[in-house]
């Protein structure tokens, strides 16, 4: 793994949470750049790229849409096994990359010092890492 899938899949972790937000930013700004017309629900005898059909195909196949959306997904199925598996694991990338706590308060609570936290912290992005790679997102 490289340095810029390590910073990838961090960036992806620590957004999970506004993943939704995110999208939502980006349908907005897909909308608001294109002028529709009143009569933009149907096309005429000149094609428009100002139909209201073509702003649903440009959100729907938005690849930054796709990319937040798959990555979402992974995570999702990360932390379902995290929970299941392995709870401290699980609770350790909620604090870090959720609740975005700094190591003290991390090491307070899990009880990790900082050289096992670094450690949890490179398995889990490794073991993220290999989920995406599987799903060709890194």
């Amino acid at each position: 793994m490289n340095k810029t899938d390590y910073k990838k899949i961090e960036y992806y972790l620590y957004n999970y949470i506004n993943i939704d937000k995110l999208i939502d930013e980006i349908k907005d700004g897909l909308i608001n750049s294109v002028n529709v017309s009143g009569s933009a629900w149907r096309k005429g005898i000149t094609v428009c790229n100002n139909t209201l059909e073509n702003q649903v195909i440009k959100i729907i196949e938005n690849k930054k849409i796709l990319e937040f959306k798959r990555w979402q997904v992974l995570i999702k199925k990360v932390l379902s096994f995290l929970l299941q598996k392995y709870p401290k694991y699980y609770d350790f990338i909620t604090q870090k990359y959720f609740q975005k706590k700094s190591k003290d308060e991390i090491e307070r609570t899990l009880k990790f010092d900082f050289k096992k936290q670094k450690i949890i912290k490179d398995k889990l992005i490794e073991f993220v890492y290999k989920n995406a790679k599987m799903r060709n997102l890194v």
